[in-house]
């Protein structure tokens, strides 16, 4: 075949295919379905447009322009902005008087969420972000059994039996004291919890001064020993025990060795003072789960922790499975109570949930928004901020509709080939961005206190 007869034959298929594009109907014939016309084209315009680098850029440019210029109008307009409950703009200020005093008294801020935060995703540029401007070091919460997050990694010299209240029932423990992070393991034995740095990766070391181990449930007297020293905790029916230990300062690693029946809820490693803030992942988690956990523990680590920030992380495990108005409902009714009770349990503290991202699945052969995640986003906005809680909205951060796909194109890539999880790039770009916001708020309660307002 010619070279002129191979150019036709091309330019006849693509022919062809246009035509099927523009005739074959949008719902399908005999279960088959072909692209609509209008979405190719409209995709090829769609390409012309903001890369999803430059729509973060233009977001973090409306925060700095709010900052100097109006922060009204950054409130009311910008998608990074917060919904706060009664459009309260002094809704963050008891969190922001904490941190203005946080080189004397120590805060905590815990970052419950699911698979998404997985690994100090989003969390650990947060914590790196507040650190650097308040105050503080050290990594937070690790897990009492074998584990390695970015940057921190650590084990156990004994097999304990683990539990935790979210995802597969099948882990369950017949009880409601999960402790503080809904996991723990069973300690029956003599176990060494060790704790080390990674090397060679993105977050490199984290220092830390002080290493307290978080424990309930106690069937004896409990013994733990850390570098010489040994302490004891007898079982007194307390909800929570903390036994604390001073390191040396800047240490990057730590162990201690526990005896005794109890259950271990996880090893704080903190600083001395400043901001402490930990990540609470929990895989297939729908963020239902505190109120089926024992509240005195949840209080109780609330208060002697002083936790002033709550960040609850959820709603993406459910889109996939709420296809009706009933079963949305169902969902943010259920998250109203959680909002409510954590309220009443850390009055001290603000709750923030922030919402689900944007996700796509493949309707018609077509990878677009899930269809009622638009509408989820809207509910559970609403029932935050009617439950007191602020609201923070990654969908809408994104770009909103099918902004997924732009996430999972750019270079470096934001998203996973799911189309689903960010990238480390891209849940670095959200911690990066909810701090710009975060810091506007900071901002305008700085300026209202100058000025008296």
């Amino acid at each position: 075949m010619k070279r002129y007869q191979i150019v036709l034959f091309l330019f006849g298929v693509i022919a062809v295919l246009a035509a099927l594009c523009a005739v074959f109907p949008e719902e399908g014939v005999l279960g088959l379905h072909f692209p609509q016309l209008s979405d190719i084209l409209s995709a090829a315009e769609k390409e012309t447009g903001p890369t999803p680098e430059e729509l973060i850029q233009q977001r973090r440019q409306a925060v700095l322009a709010a900052q100097q210029d109006s922060y009204e109008d950054f409130f009311e307009e910008d998608p990074a902005r917060f919904y706060l409950p009664g459009d309260d703009y002094s809704f963050f200020d008891g969190f922001f008087d904490a941190l203005g005093q946080a080189d004397r008294t120590p805060l905590r801020i815990l970052h419950y969420g699911d698979s998404q935060i997985e690994e100090d995703r989003i969390t650990g540029t947060i914590r790196e972000r507040l650190q650097e401007r308040f105050g503080g070091n050290g990594p937070g919460m690790m897990p009492a059994r074998k584990h390695a997050t970015p940057f921190v990694g650590g084990g156990s010299t004994a097999e304990l039996a683990r539990y935790f209240n979210y995802g597969d029932v099948s882990h369950r423990a017949g009880i409601r004291k999960y402790g503080p992070f809904a996991d723990f393991v069973r300690l029956d034995t003599v176990a060494t919890l060790s704790f080390y740095p990674i090397r060679g990766k993105d977050k490199g070391q984290r220092t830390f001064e002080r290493m307290t181990l978080v424990a309930g449930n106690l069937q004896s007297r409990l013994s733990v020993s850390s570098r010489g020293e040994k302490q004891v905790v007898e079982a007194d029916g307390s909800p929570l025990a903390f036994v604390r230990f001073e390191l040396p300062d800047s240490s990057t690693r730590a162990s201690m060795t526990v005896s005794g029946y109890a259950d271990l809820y996880g090893v704080l490693l903190d600083s001395e003072t400043g901001v402490r803030m930990d990540n609470m992942a929990m895989r297939g988690s729908s963020g239902a789960i505190f109120t089926t956990m024992d509240a005195n523990q949840l209080r109780e680590f609330y208060r002697e922790e002083n936790v002033r920030l709550i960040l609850l992380q959820y709603g993406g495990n459910s889109v996939p499975y709420l296809k009706s108005d009933k079963q949305i409902e169902t969902y943010v009714e259920s998250i109203h109570k959680q909002v409510v009770l954590l309220r009443e349990l850390a009055p001290q503290a603000r709750i923030v949930f922030v919402g689900p991202s944007d996700m796509s699945t493949v309707v018609n052969g077509k990878r677009q928004t899930y269809p009622k995640l638009p509408g989820i986003v809207d509910s559970l906005r609403n029932t935050v901020m009617d439950a007191g809680g602020a609201y923070w909205d990654i969908y809408g951060v994104m770009g909103g509709e099918n902004s997924m796909k732009q996430w999972v194109a750019a270079r470096p890539a934001l998203a996973g080939s799911d189309y689903v999880h960010f990238t480390l790039a891209g849940s670095t770009k959200i911690g990066d961005m909810f701090c710009d916001a975060l810091f506007v708020y900071y901002d305008y309660y700085q300026w209202r206190k100058k000025n008296g307002r």
